[in-house]
């Protein structure tokens, strides 16, 4: 009969030899030319494909993190703003831990998958998996108003309002004069008051 030791080393034995891999993974330095208000990454696609990622992924993290319009012009990614190499760097650390390092064994052989609306971390060395998800950012910007309290205004009136206030438009603006109720009248009307996409204005001599 096999002793313990014999039967654990024949056991051993059998079992496939492990893989470990020695090469260090490194995301290549972005190489970047900046052109009046325009940033060019020009290896983008040799740092996607080192992170084994879309490019079109990764110029989109790019372009939503540093809140500019990015583009695909292979093998470059172009971001429509004056961006510092610095700081395209530390979003591409950020994208490799978020979409690419798993966060069990640590190792870059992951892939997506996309699973309904969630996108998951797959890892290939260990089978660990994880969801990952992007940040919407929505820009809420401020419409600029075409009129400003204080100024006056060449106006046409369109129509009377049920106070008899003259009601005229300006580039989309609806204006309430005060003291104009003839249709068809074209008045000088100062502003004094604004709210919204309203105005409000009495006439000037």
């Amino acid at each position: 009969m096999e002793s313990y030791a014999e039967l654990l080393k024949r056991a051993r034995s059998k079992l496939p030899e492990v893989q470990v891999s020695t090469d260090r993974f490194q995301v290549p330095e972005p190489d970047i030319m900046v052109d009046g208000r325009t940033t060019v990454i020009r290896n983008l696609q040799e740092i996607s494909g080192v992170l084994r990622r879309e490019p079109s992924h990764v110029i989109g993290h790019l372009a939503r993190e540093l809140g500019c319009p990015g583009v695909l012009d292979l093998p470059r990614g172009i971001l429509k703003s004056k961006i510092s190499k610095e700081a395209i760097a530390q979003r591409l650390r950020e994208y490799t831990e978020k979409y690419v390092i798993c966060s069990e064994c640590k190792r870059p052989d992951t892939h997506l998958s996309k699973e309904g609306r969630v996108t998951m971390l797959i890892c290939e060395a260990c089978g660990a998996q994880r969801p990952v998800t992007e940040r919407r950012v929505v820009a809420s910007e401020k419409p600029k108003a075409v009129v400003e309290v204080g100024q006056i205004y060449r106006l046409t009136i369109e129509d009377v309002g049920r106070r008899g206030d003259g009601v005229a438009k300006k580039e989309g603006f609806v204006i309430f004069v005060t003291g104009a109720s003839q249709r068809g009248t074209t008045i000088n009307a100062k502003v004094t008051k604004v709210l919204g996409n309203v105005a409000y204005a009495i006439v000037q001599p």
